[in-house]
């Protein structure tokens, strides 16, 4: 009985090697997947406070965001000193994740109730759950810069700031800063 399973064990190890070798590259991302998907298991309990605040983070800073475009700006060649005034056409909002139900009363009346849906953590507390967040639209720019009085610098520095910003060129301005020689 023994030497019929090691056999019949032989036989199945002699079909498989083949079709190991052949499929391989499926197989490994076969494999692959398998431990994404069991390790996407053992990162225990997701905190809601942790990702309130990771949330909370992700809020746009029009102050950081100009201080962090004006370095940028600063590093091109020609652009020398920077300052800059970006305009809001609306400011970022969050959208929530609502629940909507329909009640039928009569024969042809319905009403509809909503209730925003919300996470509970472990300290009884609720966070509502976030579809996605807007974040703002400019309105302009506005920039002063040492090296304004080049064409070339002009331009590069209205194709920075208009890509950046997701405005037309016709939105941004660049003048010389006073003082610059």
């Amino acid at each position: 009985m023994k030497e019929q399973w090691k056999a019949r064990l032989a036989a199945a190890r002699g079909m498989l090697v083949p079709l190991a070798v052949k499929y391989r590259a499926v197989l490994i991302v076969l494999l692959a997947g398998v431990l994404l998907l069991a390790s996407a298991g053992h990162g225990g309990d997701t905190d809601v406070r942790s990702t309130a605040q990771t949330q909370d983070a992700a809020d746009f800073d029009l102050v950081a965001f100009e201080q962090q475009l004006c370095d940028r700006l600063a590093a091109v060649d020609g652009v020398g000193r920077v300052e800059l005034m970006l305009s809001l056409e609306q400011t970022g909002e969050a959208v929530y994740a609502v629940n909507t139900r329909q009640t039928t009363g009569g024969a042809n009346s319905a009403s509809f109730e909503s209730d925003l849906t919300v996470v509970s953590d472990s300290s009884y507390g609720e966070t509502p759950v976030t579809v996605k967040n807007l974040l703002p639209t400019f309105r302009g720019a506005v920039v002063l810069c040492d090296g304004a009085g080049d064409a070339n610098v002009r331009l590069a520095v209205t194709q920075a700031v208009s890509t950046v910003c997701g405005i037309g060129a016709d939105k941004v301005t660049v003048l010389k800063l006073s003082g610059a020689s």
